[in-house]
C-alpha cells in the first residue's frame, strides 16, 4: 500500500513537470513566433519606406532632362552674334544686389552701342545669392521657352522689389510680360530646367566665379566697369 502511494506520488510529480516543460515550450515557441512576427513588420516598415523615397525621387526627377536636351529647348541667352571676336558672358543671379545694380547702371547697352556685332553677351545662371535664386533662374529659363528670357530678366530687375522671387512672384512677372501662364506654370512645376542651371552653376565654379556678377571676357575674369570692359574689347580687336 505504502508503495502504491510512493508511485502514484512519483507519477504526479512526473506529470505536473510535464506540464510545466509544456508550458515553457509553448511560451519560448510564443515568444520566437512573436519576434519572427516583429522581424516581418520592421522589414515591411523598411520596405515601404524604400518604395516610397524611390518613388518620390522618381516624382521630383520625372520632368527633368539632363542639361544638354534642355539647351536645345532653348536658344542662349545672348545678345550680339555667336561669331563675334569678343565673347563676354556675365554669371549672375536674380537675388543679387550688385547684378541688379549692374544691370541698371546701363553698362551692357553702352558696350553693345559702341561695338555692335564685334561682341556678343551672354548671361548664365550662377544661383548662390538666396535660396530661391535657383527657382528665379529656372522661371527665367521657362520665359526663353517662350523666346521672352530678356523681356523676364529686365523685368526682375528692374520693375520688382529686390529678392521679391516667390514662386507667386515668378508666375505674376510672367503674367505681366504676357507669357502664356500655363505654360510656364507647367514648365517651372516640371523642373525641366534645373540641370541646365545645376550645369552654368557649375561652369562659374570652374572659372574662378566667387561672387556675382562674374564676368568673362574671351574666358578672362574682366573687372565689371565700362572703363575696364571696354579696354579690354579695344586691346583684343586691336584699335
Amino acid at each position: 500500500m505504502h508503495e502504491e502511494v510512493l508511485l502514484s506520488g512519483s507519477m504526479a510529480k512526473k506529470e505536473t513537470s510535464g506540464k510545466r516543460t509544456n508550458r515553457k515550450q509553448k511560451r519560448r515557441e510564443a515568444q520566437a513566433q512573436e519576434k519572427r512576427l516583429r522581424r516581418i513588420r520592421i522589414l515591411g516598415f523598411v520596405g515601404l519606406v524604400v518604395i516610397a523615397g524611390a518613388v518620390l525621387v522618381f516624382w521630383r526627377n520625372a520632368g527633368r532632362v539632363p542639361a544638354e536636351e534642355a539647351a536645345a529647348l532653348v536658344a542662349p541667352n545672348r545678345i550680339g552674334p555667336a561669331s563675334a571676336p569678343v565673347q563676354i558672358v556675365e554669371f549672375g543671379d536674380f537675388g543679387c544686389p550688385a547684378c541688379r545694380a549692374w544691370h541698371n547702371a546701363g553698362i551692357q547697352e553702352q558696350l553693345v552701342a559702341n561695338f555692335g556685332e564685334q561682341i556678343s553677351f551672354e548671361f548664365r545662371h550662377f544661383p548662390v545669392i538666396t535660396a530661391q535664386s535657383p527657382q528665379a533662374a529656372e522661371a527665367a529659363q521657362c520665359a526663353a521657352e517662350q523666346g521672352a528670357f530678356w523681356e523676364y530678366h529686365d523685368f526682375i530687375y528692374e520693375q520688382t522689389r529686390q529678392n521679391a522671387l516667390s514662386r507667386s512672384d515668378l508666375e505674376n512677372y510672367a503674367a505681366a510680360i504676357g507669357l502664356d501662364e500655363a505654360a510656364f506654370e507647367s514648365c517651372l512645376d516640371s523642373g525641366r530646367f534645373k540641370e541646365l542651371v545645376q550645369r552654368d552653376l557649375r561652369a562659374a565654379q570652374s572659372a574662378g566665379a566667387r561672387g556675382t556678377p562674374t564676368f568673362l571676357i574671351n574666358g578672362e575674369q574682366a573687372f565689371p566697369s565700362y572703363e575696364s570692359m571696354s579696354a579690354t574689347i579695344q586691346e583684343i580687336l586691336g584699335s
